[in-house]
This record gives structure tokens, sequence and C-alpha cells, in this order.
């Protein structure tokens, strides 16, 4: 792998291909890169230039999680230079979001992957869109093929297996229509009638709307640091230069600060997705400088920019200037480190303010900076202990003496060359929010998606502790957050520390518990006296549950409870910078009561909705090459009861299961290591089959782990017959689900009792219901709920409809119904169980009329045995009996929905084969007689493979002689005199 900077072709030579790159680069250089691609890369698309023509893959240096995008390249050797140049055309450079003057990371394909499948935008005339004249050239999804004339070709829209690869002769191709331009079409920029940020020279002072505020691109800019990134409109529009000193105050903010103007580069654009660009009147501002300015780092404000004219107070108009002022370097540069759990306060790191200062930084006096540790072995040797990422030192400025004795400058310049350095002590500060360094757009988020409720009700909590004024406030700023495992509460406080520019100290609980109560205590006391040595701060007290109990976990220990209730209730009001704590568990039951009560606020993660989901899903999807064909709507509702981590699960196992995909179709022999990493550099997508297989992967898993709710796979053609009963029962459900505005009074059902004789496919019913209104679905059977502990079977009802509002729209199926809730006063046990968990079922169906897509089915054969209290409007006030077939017509309908997945012999005839068995048939008994006919056919094709007359091989076809052996044996499941007995009751019942 090299290092080249890019350079526009703005006069390429006429033998050069249009999509072809130029690399200009020393000889041993060209000849490494023509080694290493071989003669693999030859076809690779238009070379031409000497026989130097390549594969190059590109991306930016650094980032090396980025995915490169495959060019077409000329090496050509050239003489005297110490590095590579890459050359690219102006469009080639914009297209993909790439700067001139910007470093690239450059490496040859040996094997560049062919595509199988491509297709292309049809043109608009109806012709010209369809496979390239030639041999094989590079596509790209998202990028136009190059044209045969001297404009670009159809566009990619979709290819398989890879991103890019060589479409050649034996691709195939198909056309679909061109899609439509975003926004309807190219408008013409107009100039702003009012500038993006104020200006008092060029537009005077107007108020604007309101910038937000984010942490600027990365950047080695004259200001180091202090810049502020507008569009290139956002320029134009002030009437400033790109790279000017300025003045920036935020609004309402009386301090200034210089800042260096630029202009903001394009981000990488391959593959091209629809991003979020900020508009352009929005400035972005480095999360230092919005620190020192006093911004929020959440939310956004207005921002006044005035030029800098050297001297603070210079008068303008006083004649013109042809070199833009720039503010002086500082002879001296006092700092103080600034404790933080990230890094050892008393470690030596002279190496690395000395590669930081070595490009010239902005300072001012009371400024934090923000030097980045990335790369440097001094970090490690002296936070060996605690290194988990690369983390940010930080800085806070004492003193700047000027060149001239006695000058003041607002900010001073400071670099190796003039400025002479002392770290005088350490100090206690709030610094800047920061994201670690090369993390995903997720992690780094203040607000994350899914998680931005959770982070502002913590946020709300904790604010009013940090205000030193707030001398009414006694006790120690405390939060208990409980949520689930994986559901993102270590994530929600670190956005939470970032808000509000505090450091976080993360200490596990069960680091803690020690093998008395005295060595207990001492730790949590010497967990909080560190604390103190990096206020102000956030003390994390990971799964706080284990704190308090017994070694056993079985009783609690009163003297951890008492010191640890001291140290949350006991403010020491002579603090300037607090210590706030936040305790999380994921089973809050367990938290001691006494323990409970000391915490000052309680927050719980709730289950995340559909559209949560959903945005959950569009950020952490946002750098993953998808199919078009993958709809994150349609998967957000398959994933209902899903959390964060959850998510990242999934992500993971759709990666590999489209690896596995790819290996099976594409290179189903095996592929070697090289063909491997070429296929990687070009990228896959990942396809909705891909999900599904990950869906189905964690969806057992967490059945086997915890009983989650499943969607089943059960369509109206698997039930045959019962059409009134369809009929109830999906205007009971699905039409709360489709018309919810026509309910918003809440008069709606969510109850539904079926009952019947045994086999007349009520829980085929429930599973149908589920399938067709998407709807996940949760059964239970009744004696599973039944535990031999007190109050434990109370709260496996209660655990029950918890799962099922966390996986809400939700069908919760109680089969058996009559073992769960037998009439209160009558069963016979000794400490009355059961009642209580009829009282409990009772209480948890009157709270369903808050979640109107929670509903509940119950099934039983005894109806009667029921407690009447269930059977109230509100309850289960809906009652549907599900009856055999008693007619031929129901049971063909039954008949033929079984045996609609059967290979059947012409001969068979459903009709005659009914007319054979009894009158009165149940579901049960039709499956039954379906289940015989093929136990006959198996026993026939197993006679006959081993007299030779037939092979495994073959398929397993049931003849007529198969059902008419199995119609002689069958035996109605539902006696004449216990159908009787049910017509009382659905007759007793008709009034419900």
């Amino acid at each position: 792998m090299a290092v080249a900077v890019l350079r526009p072709l703005d006069a390429p030579p006429a033998e050069l291909a249009p999509v072809t790159a130029l690399l200009l680069a020393p000889e041993p250089l060209c000849a490494a890169l023509r080694g290493r691609a071989g003669a693999g890369s030859s076809g690779g698309g238009g070379g031409g230039g000497g026989g130097g023509g390549l594969v190059l893959a590109v991306r930016p240096a650094g980032r090396g999680g980025a995915q490169a995008v495959l060019l077409s390249a000329v090496a050509l050797e050239a003489a005297g230079r110490r590095g590579a140049e890459l050359w690219l055309r102006g469009a080639l450079l914009r297209r993909l979001g790439l700067a001139a003057g910007r470093r690239v990371a450059v490496w040859p394909l040996r094997r560049p992957p062919p595509l199988a499948w491509v297709l292309l935008a049809a043109a608009a005339g109806g012709g010209g869109g369809g496979r390239p004249a030639g041999g094989a050239v590079l596509a790209r999804r998202g990028e136009a093929l190059p044209g045969a004339g001297p404009g670009p070709g159809p566009l990619v829209l979709e290819a398989r297996p890879a991103l890019q690869g060589l479409l050649g002769s034996g691709t195939r191709v198909a056309l679909a229509a061109p899609p439509p331009p975003p926004g309807g079409g190219v408008a013409s920029w107009r100039r702003p009638a009012a500038p993006p940020l104020v200006s008092r020279f060029a537009a005077g002072p107007r108020a604007a709307e309101g910038p937000r505020l984010k942490a600027a691109p990365p950047g080695g800019g004259a200001g180091g640091g202090a810049e502020v990134w507008v569009s290139r409109r956002g320029l134009l529009a002030l009437g400033l230069f790109h790279g000017e000193w300025v003045r920036v105050r935020a609004e309402g903010e009386a301090r200034q600060h210089l800042a260096a103007l630029l202009a903001r580069p394009p981000a990488w654009e391959y593959p091209r997705a629809a991003r979020r660009k900020p508009p352009d009147g929005t400035a972005l501002l480095a999360p230092a400088l919005a620190f020192n300015l006093g911004c929020d780092p959440a939310g956004g404000g207005l921002l006044c920019l005035q030029r800098y004219e050297g001297k603070a107070g210079a008068a303008e108009g006083k004649g013109s200037q042809s070199l833009l002022s720039v503010p002086p370097f500082a002879k001296e540069l006092h700092l103080e480190i600034v404790c933080s759990p990230a890094y050892s306060a008393r470690g030596v790191y002279d190496r690395i303010l000395y590669k930081h200062f070595e490009t010239p930084r902005l300072v001012q006096e009371g400024d934090i900076l923000c030097v980045p540790t990335f790369g440097h072995a001094e970090f490690l040797d002296v936070n060996a202990d605690k290194f988990l990422r690369w983390p940010e030192l930080y800085f806070k400025v004492r003193k700047i003496l000027g060149m001239v004795e006695g000058e003041q400058s607002e900010g001073y310049l400071a670099d190796t060359q003039n400025t002479s350095l002392y770290l005088v002590g350490s100090t206690n500060s709030a610094v800047p929010s920061a994201p670690a360094y090369n993390s995903h757009e997720f992690w780094s988020s203040l607000s994350p998606a899914g998680l931005s409720d959770v982070v502002k009700d913590l946020c709300d909590a904790l604010r009013p502790h940090l205000n030193s004024q707030a001398t009414t406030l006694s006790r120690v700023g405390s939060v208990l957050l409980s949520g689930p495992s994986g559901s993102g509460k270590l994530m929600a406080v670190r956005a939470v520390c970032s808000c509000l520019n505090l450091h976080l100290f993360k200490v596990d609980c069960v680091s803690l518990c020690g093998d008395t109560s005295g060595a207990t205590e001492e730790k949590i006391q010497v967990a909080f006296a560190q604390a103190q040595q990096f206020r102000p701060c956030v003390l994390l007290l990971k799964d706080i549950e284990l704190l308090g109990r017994d070694r056993d976990m079985l009783g609690e220990d009163a003297r951890v409870i008492a010191t640890l209730r001291q140290l949350l209730l006991d403010r020491d009001p002579a603090l300037s910078h607090p210590v706030l704590v936040i305790g999380t568990t994921c089973r809050p039951q367990d938290v001691p009561t006494d323990v409970q009560t000391a915490f000052l606020h309680e927050v719980k993660m709730e289950a995340l909705s559909e559209e949560q989901r959903r945005s959950m899903l569009s950020v952490l999807t946002a750098s993953l090459p998808l199919g078009k064909e993958v709809n994150l709507a349609k998967l957000a509702r398959r994933t209902a009861g899903f959390v964060l981590g959850d998510f990242c699960a999934l992500l993971s196992h759709s990666s590999r299961a489209a690896c596995t995909r790819i290996q099976a179709l594409s290179f189903p022999g095996g592929l070697s290591e090289e063909v491997e990493r070429d296929f990687c550099t070009a990228g896959f997508p990942v396809l909705e089959e891909d999900f599904s297989v990950a869906l189905d992967q964690l969806h057992d898993a967490h059945s086997q782990a915890v009983g989650a709710p499943k969607i089943p796979s059960v369509s109206w053609q698997d039930v045959g017959g019962l059409h009134e009963v369809k009929k109830e029962i999906l205007d009971t459900i699905q039409l709360p689900l489709e018309h919810p505005e026509l309910l918003s009074l809440g008069l709606c059902r969510s109850g539904l009792l079926l009952y019947g004789p045994p086999g007349t496919g009520k829980t085929l019913l429930a599973k149908a219901v589920a399938t067709t209104c998407t709807m996940t679905f949760l059964s239970v059977k009744g004696p599973e709920l039944i535990n031999m502990y007190v109050g434990q079977s109370e709260e496996n009802v209660r655990n029950v409809f918890a799962r099922a509002r966390a996986a809400a729209p939700c069908i919760i199926f109680f089969d058996e119904l009559d073992s769960l809730a037998p009439n209160r006063g009558r069963s016979g046990d000794s400490g009355g169980v059961m009642d209580r968990v009829v009282s409990q079922l009772l209480a948890e169906l009157d709270g369903l009329h808050s979640s109107r897509e929670v509903f509940v089915i119950g099934a039983t054969n005894r109806p009667d045995l029921l407690d009447p209290a269930l059977l109230r409007p509100g309850r289960f006030d809906k009652l549907v009996y599900v009856g055999i077939n008693e007619d031929r017509e129901s049971q063909l309908q039954v008949l033929s929905a079984v045996t609609r997945k059967f290979k059947l012999d012409p001969s068979v005839n459903l009709s005659s084969i009914l007319e054979k068995c009894p009158a009165q048939l149940t579901g049960a008994d039709i499956y039954a007689l379906c289940s015989d006919a093929m136990m006959c056919a198996v026993k026939r094709k197993v006679e006959w493979i081993e007299e030779g007359l037939d092979t495994e091989s073959s398929a397993l076809i049931l003849t007529m002689e198969d059902f008419l052996q199995a119609a002689a044996r069958l035996q109605p499941s539902v006696s004449e005199q216990e159908l009787l007995r049910y017509r009382h009751i659905q007759q007793k019942f008709a009034a419900c």
C-alpha cells in the first residue's frame, strides 16, 4: 500500500481513456505496483499509455474503515519524485467527494472480481442503455459506465455479487427505468437574501438563522482546532476568504475567540449514500472551540463573526490591506493538565505535545486544548493499565507571554519554533466532548437514535446540580438507570457526559464486592474518593444491584447499604465541581430498597417503538452497503422487542450470512487468500435474504434463552373453512391496527376467547392472525406459568405482559386458559396460589387499555370452568365458538389446506375420500387422516426401494389407496355426547 497526493487532471492526454486515472510515481514504486498487480488486471478498462494499465483501490489516507473505490489507472515513472501523485479528472474528484491535495492510500488489485449481474438505467429515449461496447470495463454501483461518445453511459443501479468489479461478456445485464433526479431536478442557486452567519463588515448586524454546532471534520488547518467550517456558498455569502482569521462570539456570550474560517472539504462519498449534509447556513465548530465559546454541545446557536484586524478595537476603513491579519506568536505558553480518568495526570507527554505543536496552534488564556494521542507509544507506556481507546489529552491554558513585553493580544499562535512550553501542574475542569478516534457516527452522537429521550431525561435530572448557585440542593445528584441488558445504558451515559462536558469514571460493582462487609465498604469509599479527583465527573456504578447483598445474594448487608446511602445523600457544599452518580441495573427489583430510595431520580429505559427501531437501524447501517431491496421500515417491524445489542448482533450475523452466501454461490470450490482480499476490497452488499437468515438465527436464540416473541409463518391458506370465525377475529384485532384514528376514544376490544372442542384449529387461527397483521406472537401454556415459590407465579404473569408490551404490536395467546384461571375459591390449593394468579391476570388485562397494540387471545375446551370475572366486558369480552366441520364443503376446504404441500397422484379425489370418512370431523381428525396416508406412502416406498423398484431421490407421491386405507382406520375424536355438551355451552355463552 502506498500513499499518493491527489491532483486535478485539467488537460488529460488524448490517448487516455475518459475514466482512467494517471499515477505518477518513482520507478521503484511503479515496479512494485505492477508486480503486485501482475497480469490479472491488464483488462481493467481502457488503459492505454504504454502498457502500464492496472486496477487501483483508492481510499482516503487514515480512513481504514472506509470503502475503497476501484479505478482503472496508468502508472508512469516520474524521475526525481519522492512521492506518488494520482491525477484524476475534476468531474471524478467531485463525484467521489475528493479534494485536490488530499492524501489517499492506493494499492493494486491482482484479480478484480467479475460481476455476474448488473442492473442498468435505460436511457430516456429507449436506447443506448445496454452493455457498453468493447472489452471488460470497471463498473461501480451508483456510477455511470463510460459512454461511447463524449457523454457518460448508462447508470449502474445494482451489481452482484460485489459493489464494483469487471463488467464483461459473462455478465448478465438487466435494464430498468432511470431514477428520478433528486428534488425533482437541478435548481439554480441564488444568493441568499441574508447571509447565514453575521459579519459586521459584510452585511451589518442583522440576525440570521442559528446554525447547528457540530464537531468539525478532523483537519490540520491554520487554527489547529480553532476553526469554523462553512460551505463554499456560505463563505461567498459572508464575503470572507478561505483561511482568514475572524473573531467568533456565540450569541448571549461575552467571550470572543479567534478562529480560522475555512471552507468545508467534501466528504468521502463512496458508496454513495443519502447523507444528511449541513445546509449552507450552518457552521461546524471543532469541539474545543465550541466549548471555549460556551456553546451548548447538543444544541444550536447564533454565531457573530467579525474580521480580525490585528489589534482589538482597530477601526475599519483606514485604507486597504494587501495581507490578511494573523495573530502574533507566543514566547511562552504555560499549561496545566486536566485530571481525567482516561489517562494519568502524572505522566510525561513531552513528545505528544511536541508533535502537536509542530503545527502552529491558536491559544487564548483560559482555553481548554485537546491533544490527540493516536499512535503515540509514549501514551501506552504511562497508561497501559487503563488503555481502552485512544483518548485526547486535555490541557488548560494558564498564562501566555507575547514576543513583545507588555503587548497584549486576544490570541496567540504557538509552535515549537517560536514558543517555549511549560507544564505547571494539574487542575480540575470541565472538558469538551470529543468522539473517539475513527468511531462510527452512532457511537459518538450526542443524541443517539432511539436513545435521545433517555439522554434528555438524564440531562434534565443532572443539569441543576452543575449550577454553583444551587445551594438548596443538599444531596448528591444521582440517578438510578434501569433497562434490559444490551439496551444502551452505558452509551446513554456517555452521551450525557458529552452533553454536559463531564468526565466519565466507570466502576463495575463486581470489583467492589469484597470477602467481608468491611472490605466492600472500603472499596466503595475508595471509588468515591477517586471520583473526587476527576470532578466534575459522573461516577457510573455498573450493576448496582450487587451492592448491599450478602455473598449468597439472599439477604441484605446493612453496613454496606448504610455506607452507600451516606455517600449518595451527603453533598459537600464547598466543592465547586460536583461529582454526580449514576447507577445502572438490569434487575431493578433486586436493588435493595434503602439503596433505591437513596437515588434522587429514577429513569427507566422503555422498549423501543417501531419508529425508534427504524431510526436506529438507519444510523447503524449508514456505512453498510445495502441491497436496493432492503426495506428498513419492514425490518423495524420484524424486530419488535429488539434493543441496541440485538441490532449490533443482527448486523454482525447478516454480514456473516452475506459472506456465506457469496462464498457458496460465487466461489463454490473455495477461494484463496488473495482472491478473498481483492473481493473484500471491492465490497459487497448485504441483501434482504441475509437479514432474514440473521433474524431467524437471533429469534431462535432468543426463544431458547428467554422465550422471546416471534412472528409465526402461518397464513390463511393453512386454515381451511371457519370463514365466520376469521371475520370476527379480524374485526376485533385488525381494525384497531389499521384505523387507530377511528377508535381514538379507546373503546376497542383487546381480549378474545376461542372455545370449542379440541382439535378445531384454535391455536392455528391465532397464529394466522399474527402473521396476517404482522404482529409478534407470544404463546403461553397455562401450566408453565405456575411455580412452587410464593409470588413467582404472579411474577411470571407480569413478565409475560411486559415482554408483550416490549414487542408491540403483539398477540399473547393463552392456551389451556382454564388451567391458568380457574374459578376462584374452588381451586383447592392450600396457599391460594391459583386465586392470586387469577387476580394478577385480571389486573394485567385491565391495564391493556393504555396499550392499544397488545391483544390477548385465550383458548379453552372448558369455558364453564373459567372464573366469571374474566368474561366481563373489557377483558375476554369477545367469545368466539370454534366448532367442528359438519358439512362436506368445509371439510373439503380443510383437507385441501392440509394437502396443498403434498404431491398427490392424479387419481386422488379428495371429495371421494371424505365420503369414506365419518360425518363429523375436526381439523385434527383430517390432519390425522393425512398423516396416516403419508405413513402408508412411506412404507410402500421403503418396500419398493428394498426390492430395487424405486430410488430415494424420487419424490414421495400419495395415491388414492393410501387415503382409503387411512380413512378406514379413522375414528372421530369428538363423540356425539361431547358434541352435544359443547352445543349447550355455546348456547349458554351466546349472549356474551
